[in-house]
C-alpha cells in the first residue's frame, strides 16, 4: 500500500460523518489528520442533513469517489433501506453506524455495493471482555446509557 500511495496510484476517496446537528463533531479533523499522517489522499467532511433521503439523493453520496461514512443520530436506522449488504452485527442490533463502499464484479461488470456495519457494540464489549476475561456463562447484563 505504501508504494501505491507514494506512486500516487491510490485514488482519493470522499468520506463524511452523516448525522444532524453535528457541528460539534471532531470526526472530520480526526480522520483528516489520520489520512494526512498516513499519506492517504482521502477527504473527510460532514453531511449534516435532517433526513437521510437528502443524503442518499446528494451528489456526495452518488459520486464515484464516495468511500463511505460514519453514521450517527438520528440516521442509524433510517439509512438501512439504502444499504446493499448488512453485517450480522448491524442486522442483529437494528442500526448502522458505518457505511463502506465496495466495488464488486457482478453480472460481468463492476458494481458499487454499500456495506453497512455496526461497530458500536465493540465499544462496550471489548472493555468488558478484557475486564471480565473470556466468554460469558450465558447470563444477562443491563447496560444503561444515552448513546445512539
Amino acid at each position: 500500500m505504501a508504494a501505491r500511495v507514494l506512486m500516487k496510484i491510490v485514488q482519493g476517496r470522499r468520506y463524511a460523518i452523516l448525522g444532524h446537528n453535528i457541528a460539534y463533531s471532531v470526526s472530520p479533523q480526526m480522520h483528516g489528520a489520520a489520512f494526512a499522517a498516513t499519506g492517504l489522499p482521502h477527504q473527510y467532511g460532514r453531511a449534516d442533513v435532517e433526513k437521510v433521503e437528502e443524503f442518499v439523493s446528494s451528489d456526495f453520496f452518488k459520486d464515484s469517489l464516495f468511500g463511505g461514512c460514519s453514521v450517527t443520530i438520528p440516521h442509524k436506522q433510517a439509512i438501512i433501506p439504502y444499504v446493499d449488504v448488512l453485517s450480522e452485527a448491524a442486522a442483529t442490533i437494528g442500526s448502522v453506524n458505518t457505511l463502506v463502499v465496495r466495488e464488486e464484479f457482478q453480472d460481468n461488470e463492476m458494481k458499487r455495493v454499500i456495506f453497512g456495519d455496526n461497530t458500536d457494540w465493540r465499544g462496550i464489549f471489548n472493555p468488558l471482555e478484557r475486564q471480565l476475561g473470556g466468554t460469558s456463562d450465558g447470563g444477562y447484563a443491563l447496560i444503561l446509557g444515552g448513546g445512539g
